[in-house]
């Protein structure tokens, strides 16, 4: 398994219990390091096999992942926007 660094994505109707949210994500494994409660969005790491735990919880709109890897000595970063359809 690989840990992935995720931010996730709160819908609008659920931003008002947005701790609520971020503690069934912790419960499903989510290492939250967090939460923009302004915005909506939760942050932390995750493995990778796990996510799809993620995106069911209700009030979780999308998860991105942040994706790392080496290119001549650089670091370069990527993101990918992985939401549910609903």
């Amino acid at each position: 398994m690989s840990l992935v660094n995720v931010a996730v994505a709160v819908t609008d109707d659920a931003q008002d219990r947005i701790y609520e949210v971020a503690a069934a994500c912790r419960a499903l494994g989510l290492v939250h390091r967090a939460t923009l409660a302004l915005v909506g969005v939760l942050t932390g790491s995750m493995e990778s096999a796990d996510l799809a735990k993620l995106r069911a919880v209700p009030g979780v709109l999308a998860v991105e992942v942040e994706y790392r890897w080496f290119r001549s000595g650089v670091t370069a970063m990527r993101t990918r926007c992985r939401g549910r359809a609903n």
